[in-house]
């Protein structure tokens, strides 16, 4: 028999517990009394912190109807699972950020049709009326997100729900159904009211459409992504702060503006993400080749300009059988962290830290769209435990 493990290497072992695997702490927390005490420890729970400062990707949400698995899928180290009932067949993600998801719900077995956020890992499940198209493009985030909200605890909180679209308004309307308009508009629904926000217009000069792409948060904005990266900014928060003083004076195009992509050829495949210095960026791949480019958005002066950063050669890090196709960008952590590729072998991440490194993710492959799920749900755990010392964490998850 083996001796047993020093009692001083016990509580860095733990620290290694990986974020994605919650059923881990649960079974850490099980093995004897001594273990769960550990666990149980404040000072270990802010040590675990520390080392896992970020929130991992937990699944993705899909909408490929045909391959009749649940909306939610777990990443394939991952071992949260969601419960079996909630598999939301009939309900259409729309996006995913800060631990909540948005779908649009078309059963008609329902008594209403409309959109609905959901906390995978408490189950709750918040409906409420569209007041803007279900065509338009959607963003769900925290309400606190613009305020400095590290996102570890806010799940079940208030949260704001961001519509965007081109045309289908104002005097731009033939021009919204019959092809691009050059007129914006937005509105916002606030959990904390129950209510949809004042909706604004303005022409931004240049017709486009918006893509069906996730928006990005950086700062106080959001930014839609449109034609070959062309970007709509929504000064969301701006405008919210605005309508709560006694002067409501509002400029619409104070809140809603364009940002043209980077010179030169078309961008094609193209996400905006969240830069690794935490600013504005852009991701594209082209069709022909297996190259990312990552690009940011740099201040000089009074403007701003387009600066390419990196490029990716997607040949070195994933298997020669995986691009057999072509491979595309279908999704992008909420953080910056990592883009999402979709190939025929199925979904690898490629981070887009300092250092670049793929993992397959996901078995499910050909997928044009997916919504990473991101939580630190498995730091909850640890905080549920040391809030209850007698007894290890349970749940369905």
């Amino acid at each position: 028999m083996a001796p047993p493990l020093p009692d001083d290497v016990i509580p860095g072992i733990l620290l290694r517990l990986s974020p994605d695997d919650p059923a881990g702490v649960v079974r850490a927390a099980a093995v004897c009394k001594a273990w769960r005490l550990i666990l149980a420890d404040p000072s270990f729970v802010a040590r675990y912190r520390a080392l896992h400062p970020s929130a991992p990707v937990l699944g993705f949400l899909h909408n490929q109807s045909l391959l009749h698995i649940s909306r939610l899928v777990p990443c394939t180290s991952s071992s949260f699972r969601p419960s079996p009932a909630a598999d939301h067949h009939m309900r259409h993600a729309h996006d995913c950020r800060h631990g909540r998801v948005l779908f649009y719900d078309y059963d008609y077995r329902r008594p209403t049709t409309g959109f609905a956020v959901w906390d995978p890992i408490a189950g709750d499940l918040h409906s409420f009326e569209p007041n803007i198209g279900a065509w338009t493009q959607q963003a769900v985030l925290c309400a606190a997100a613009a305020d400095g909200c590290d996102h570890r605890g806010c799940g079940g909180g208030p949260f704001i729900v961001a519509a965007a679209a081109m045309g289908f308004g104002g005097d731009d309307v033939t021009a919204g159904i019959l092809g691009k308009s050059s007129t914006a508009q937005a509105q916002f629904y606030s959990s904390e009211t129950g209510k949809w926000s004042i909706h604004i217009y303005t022409d931004v000069g240049t017709p486009f459409d918006l893509e069906d792409r996730p928006a990005a948060l950086v700062g106080d904005s959001l930014y839609f992504v449109g034609d070959s990266g062309i970007l709509l900014r929504y000064r969301y928060d701006l405008l919210r702060r605005r309508l709560g003083k006694k002067d409501r004076f509002i400029i619409d195009s104070d809140y809603l503006s364009v940002i043209k992509p980077p010179e030169g050829r078309r961008l094609g495949n193209v996400f905006v993400v969240v830069a690794e210095d935490g600013g504005l960026g852009l991701a594209n791949l082209y069709e022909e080749s297996s190259r990312l480019y990552l690009w940011a958005r740099e201040t000089v002066g009074d403007a701003g300009q387009w600066v390419r950063r990196r490029v990716i050669d997607l040949k070195t890090m994933l298997p020669i059988r995986s691009l057999e196709m072509r491979p595309c960008l279908c999704g992008v952590a909420e953080d910056g962290s990592a883009i999402f590729v979709s190939t025929e072998d199925g979904v690898f991440a490629i981070g887009l830290g300092s250092s670049s490194k793929a993992r397959k993710v996901s078995e499910v492959g050909n997928v044009n769209l997916m919504y990473p799920f991101m939580s630190f749900y498995t730091e909850s755990l640890l905080l549920k435990l040391a809030g209850s010392k007698n007894a290890a964490p349970v749940g369905d998850h």
